[in-house]
């Protein structure tokens, strides 16, 4: 049963993925990301880890894609017509992503993974990792929080109506 539960999650991710690369509408792109999100989210509890789980889906799915959702709905995107296809560029990009599947799945076989002792597994517990984070890594979050704040006032200032005549 268990194997069921992650094979759907996967098959969300990769739906969501499809959906992110395909559609050609940007509202159904980043609807189809944050169902990827949604799906890895549920591999990481599935993989015994609810706390980079939750933080998937509070800072990723809550945060990002509401942030990129207001970016687009702000910018002059929402109202523009999406670009005819072109059948070269779709082909290039379709064998490109084959090479490259190809090659990062052959570098994957190639690698040998040695497992986790429970010694080390027990270095990163949540109030470990938490403790870091508020004093090691205090600046790179604060940074994270300013680009986020930087990218909804960029979409503002992008969408605001030029009033003033020259």
């Amino acid at each position: 049963m268990p194997d069921i539960i992650v094979y759907i999650f996967v098959v969300l991710t990769l739906i969501g993925g499809i959906v992110a690369a395909v559609a050609r509408q940007v509202l159904y792109n980043i609807i189809g990301l944050g169902i990827s999100l949604l799906g890895l989210a549920g591999l990481f509890l599935n993989l015994g880890s609810p706390f980079v789980a939750a933080m998937q889906v509070l800072i990723y799915i809550g945060g990002i894609t509401v942030a990129i959702v207001f970016a687009m709905m702000l910018s002059i995107a929402m109202s523009l017509l999406p670009p005819t296809p072109n059948m070269a560029k779709r082909v290039f990009a379709i064998l490109s992503g084959i090479v490259f599947f190809v090659a990062l799945a052959s570098m994957i076989m190639g690698t040998h993974f040695n497992s986790v002792e429970p010694a080390a597994q027990a270095a990163w517990s949540v109030g470990q990792i938490g403790h870091a984070l508020l004093t090691t890594y205090n600046l790179v979050f604060e940074t994270l929080s300013l680009v986020l704040l930087l990218a909804i006032i960029g979409a503002i200032l992008i969408a605001r109506k030029d009033t003033s005549t020259p």
